[in-house]
């Protein structure tokens, strides 16, 4: 069995908690591993995450599926069947994303005569379906046609939604926890790596940020003058970059590649719009233990405008 027959059982499903997704993966015999903290997104190398979590990333990378814990009693919820458009050096591009269904496959075989179609495999992901076309409004027509919805200029619009990784409505308050039993790190933005700390460093940090884990609970705290703020983990990643201005995106505009360190892997949202860029997950590169992730096909319109989002600049 594949990730595509686990994509179309959340399709039926709808929605659910996240033990029946890992319960799914089971019974679909794609288990290799046990499951960790929602939050570990930290592997240098994600195809190196165990195999809920990289399905997990996968699914919400390609705009399959949203995860979160409680919202509206579920864990997951399957993302409605669209269309997402952009324009590429060689034309418009729309990849396929959200529910599917086998009827939902057979309409838009049938309904993409005048585009042409691309499948791509990539790991413990589902096939990336994709339609390339000369102009813009043969993809509106095959989204009308198969009853998709159309996401139009996909990365740009997503990219204007998001708040910039300094904006104080992604960080909450948040004490401090105590007890010899916490594991604390502190993130070095000098080595990109995790490094032993202690709850002394935490408390008069002035802009560090601090993972704390014991057991099952794991806490990504950004440190100053005395407060605790809990942030998204690769948020407060670009918040630490950004204070020891220290710049890790890597842009050539003649391949359209924009490379960042494994480590560094852009908030959910941004590097969605990355990908929806060519409809293909980030290539990952190993260099001499230090990972890498290229993406590939990225305007330098897009790249600018996820750069200035992370407070980034281009090198």
């Amino acid at each position: 069995m594949s990730a595509n027959d686990l994509l179309l059982w959340m399709s039926a499903r709808c929605q659910g908690s996240w033990l029946q997704f890992r319960n799914a993966v089971e019974e679909l015999h794609l288990s290799n591993g046990d499951a960790t903290s929602a939050e570990d997104d930290d592997a240098r190398d994600p195809l190196a995450l165990p195999l809920y979590q990289a399905l997990r990333l996968n699914l919400q990378r390609l705009a399959h599926a949203e995860f979160f814990a409680g919202g509206g009693g579920a864990d997951w919820r399957v993302t409605p069947p669209s269309l997402a458009v952009t324009q590429t050096v060689n034309g418009w591009l729309g990849v396929l994303a959200g529910a599917r269904s086998p009827r939902l496959l057979q309409l838009v075989s049938n309904a993409s005569t005048s585009a042409t179609a691309r499948t791509l495999s990539f790991p413990e992901s589902p096939d990336q379906i994709s339609f390339t076309a000369s102009g813009q409004e043969i993809l509106a027509a095959l989204a009308e046609r198969a009853n998709l919805r159309l996401q139009r200029d996909a990365p740009a619009s997503l990219l204007g939604c998001i708040p910039a990784i300094d904006d104080p409505s992604l960080r909450d308050p948040f004490p401090l926890p105590f007890g010899a039993d916490w594991r604390i790190d502190r993130f070095s933005a000098s080595g990109l790596r995790w490094q032993p700390a202690t709850r002394e460093d935490a408390a008069s940090s002035r802009g560090g940020l601090f993972r704390f884990t014991l057991r099952h609970q794991r806490y990504m705290l950004l440190c100053s003058k005395g407060a605790a703020f809990r942030v998204p983990g690769q948020v407060g990643k670009f918040l630490v970059l950004r204070r020891r201005r220290r710049q890790v995106f890597r842009y050539d505009v003649r391949s359209l590649q924009l490379s960042i360190p494994a480590i560094c892997r852009p908030p959910l949202l941004v590097e969605r719009a990355l990908i929806l860029c060519s409809g293909s997950l980030p290539c990952y590169q190993s260099d001499s233990g230090a990972g890498t992730l290229a993406y590939t096909e990225v305007p330098i319109s897009v790249a600018r405008a996820a750069a200035a989002l992370l407070r980034q600049e281009l090198q």
